[in-house]
């Protein structure tokens, strides 16, 4: 009988490349911070986070890839407004196990509304996340990237309007709500409403506008 062929794992976040065995060298890959990939499911605010988190990590100094099996940073930000949106989170999650196991040095993120104040249910359940974040809470993923590049983000990461935005945009201009709707999660993920200035939002417009935007949509 042949030698059986050894099969990578095939998954929609890694495009048409399996997920690589690990090699011995991977150990000088523990450091290592070059690249990102940012996966979104849910609402268009999700959409401006993903943007604006992108914004922080090219600040950094990190480039955005096509597809997860070439980042050595992973964030997906997560909805939970729907079952159907939560089921594609898990099984996402799931799919990053064996590739953060193959390269231990990759950083696996997790952002959005699936992460609340008390994190411990998810650790258990998914223990290869490195990083949980709220929603909008950048930090604690910043924190981790400028260890890694060894740089102080908070000296380093200005505006976070995109970089190379869309030709139509988002920019938030409340974040959280303060109607308490009993089907609703967005108060106790987002938090309780809160504006931004408007000098805050029309240099933000600016700078879209200079970047090629042509239209904006505010969001809150």
């Amino acid at each position: 009988r042949p030698p059986a062929k050894r099969l990578g794992v095939s998954n929609p976040l890694m495009g048409s490349n399996p997920i690589p065995s690990a090699t011995p060298d991977d150990s000088q890959k523990l450091n290592r911070m070059q690249n990102y990939y940012i996966w979104t499911i849910g609402c268009q605010m999700n959409k401006a986070d993903s943007q604006r988190l992108g914004s922080a990590l090219e600040q950094l100094g990190l480039h955005q890839v096509e597809t997860a099996g070439e980042a050595d940073l992973v964030v997906l930000n997560s909805c939970v407004v729907r079952q159907q949106a939560e089921d594609k989170v898990v099984g996402n999650l799931t799919w990053m196990k064996p590739w953060k196991s193959n390269e231990p040095g990759r950083v696996v993120a997790l952002m959005g509304c699936m992460v609340g104040a008390k994190t411990d249910d998810l650790a258990r359940r998914f223990p290869f996340v490195d990083v949980f974040m709220r929603p909008q809470q950048y930090g604690p993923l910043l924190d981790l990237v400028g260890e890694r590049v060894g740089l102080d983000w908070e000296g380093c990461v200005g505006a976070l309007a995109p970089s190379q935005p869309d030709v139509p945009c988002y920019v938030p201009i409340i974040h959280g709500c303060d109607l308490m709707c009993t089907f609703c999660i967005i108060p106790y993920r987002r938090g309780r409403q809160e504006s931004r200035p408007i000098p805050e939002v029309a240099l933000e417009v600016e700078t879209l506008v200079s970047r090629g935007v042509k239209e904006v949509t505010l969001l809150g």
